[in-house]
């Protein structure tokens, strides 16, 4: 009960505490989602923190619990416009290969139904840790590349329909 109570202290004062020097990488990135999976899966870890690490952990939590429900809220969201436009007739103009290219980059990943923040997070720190060679870029990059891979879209576009087999000729008797 004890290290519950702390908890919600430090989710609450976290915001104040922490609304300056936040991630704009994927090192930060990483560093601020990853406690959000060292306390999912190691819970005495909280009870071994002194009080201001334990407030500093928890601002990193709760920053990365809400980057991340943004992010899939973003993402939702612009999923719906897409399918207004497409209901309104609204469509990309262009060769079909930069159509395509504007399609994909604004369509994003398609998450599961109802993901919790947690799976989410997961999916996030084990994509930056596969690709270390990428933590200097933007971590909107980072986080759009991690979730079109891990949670892609299915395609709409048919596949390229195939010739039908020519009938063989007659043969002769």
């Amino acid at each position: 009960m004890r290290t519950l109570a702390l908890v919600v202290f430090a989710c609450c004062i976290s915001t104040a505490v922490y609304a300056r020097d936040l991630p704009t990488d994927g090192n930060g990135l990483l560093e601020y989602c990853a406690v959000m999976v060292d306390v999912a899966d190691n819970a005495p870890y909280l009870q071994s923190l002194s009080r201001n690490s334990l407030t500093e952990k928890m601002g990193q939590f709760s920053w990365c619990a809400g980057y991340l429900q943004a992010t899939e809220d973003v993402y939702g969201l612009t999923f719906v416009n897409l399918g207004i436009f497409g209901m309104a007739g609204l469509k990309i103009e262009g060769p079909e290969k930069i159509r395509q290219y504007a399609v994909e980059t604004l369509m994003g990943p398609c998450f599961p139904e109802k993901a919790p923040v947690l799976q989410l997070g997961r999916v996030l720190v084990k994509w930056l840790r596969a690709h270390p060679e990428r933590l200097h870029e933007l971590k909107s990059t980072l986080t759009a590349a991690a979730f079109k891979e891990s949670f892609p879209c299915a395609q709409t576009a048919s596949p390229p329909q195939k010739e039908a087999a020519k009938p063989a000729p007659p043969a002769k008797p």
